[in-house]
């Protein structure tokens, strides 16, 4: 247990300039949301899920492992965030994200580094294919599911949870196409809730739009510029 906590720190400092900056400034704006609108439970739960989500991002896209710890307890809070807008699906997805990038990052802290030193694979364009026909496979009955469930928004919250899963499988299994998905990904979530905010149905909507965005803007910085990036 000692030795996981001065890795924390270890990991904590190692945060490079462009993941400082971008940090600083999703902190400051979310902040400033929370302290001019009316404090509750759910919006309490919000700013630490989102600031906690957001910091998760960051070390993702710099290859820190430390995102297995920041993520789980963020997702903890968009689990009750998503239950409570009715996303059904993307509860589920939270799940998954745990389950098969979260506890696995938690558990193996010590050699998780050894996944990229010994190389990152990517997927040929016939895999790519299969998994896109797949993934549209999907989204029609588990829309259908999730609309007879009451989901408020099936029709995207179905496709979030069919990109984050499979996205989430690539990152179990030590793809770096990860970060296509990721992105679409986070396309697809910022629809969802641009339509939560249009509809109002979510307290939570503007901050988990602005977050969304922000894990647009480090996906991106992923895909191009972090260790996971093909070389």
């Amino acid at each position: 247990m000692k030795n996981y906590i001065i890795w924390l720190k270890d990991e904590l400092k190692s945060i490079n300039t462009a993941g400082s900056i971008m940090l600083s400034f999703i902190i400051g704006v979310q902040l400033a949301f929370f302290l001019t609108a009316p404090i509750t439970l759910l919006s309490v739960i919000t700013l630490i899920a989102t600031l906690i989500g957001s910091a998760c991002t960051v070390y993702m896209m710099i290859g820190k492992p430390i995102n297995g710890l920041l993520g789980l307890i963020s997702a903890i809070g968009f689990i009750y965030i998503n239950w409570t807008a009715g996303h059904y699906a993307s509860v589920l997805d939270q799940l998954v994200f745990v389950a098969l990038i979260d506890i696995p990052l938690i558990i193996t802290w010590k050699n998780w580094g050894h996944r990229i030193e010994n190389g990152v694979k990517f997927m040929k364009g016939r895999s790519w294919i299969l998994t896109i026909l797949i993934m549209l496979v999907l989204w029609w009955p588990m829309m259908m599911i999730y609309q007879h469930l009451g989901d408020t928004n099936p029709v995207w919250d179905a496709i979030t949870l069919i990109i984050g899963a499979t996205a989430s499988l690539l990152v179990f299994k030590g793809y770096g196409d990860s970060y296509s998905l990721w992105l679409l990904s986070d396309f697809v979530t910022i629809i969802l809730w641009a339509t939560a905010l249009a509809k109002g149905y979510s307290a939570s909507s503007l901050p988990m739009l602005l977050t969304l965005t922000f894990y647009l803007a480090t996906a991106l910085y992923g895909k191009f510029f972090s260790i996971w990036k093909k070389q």
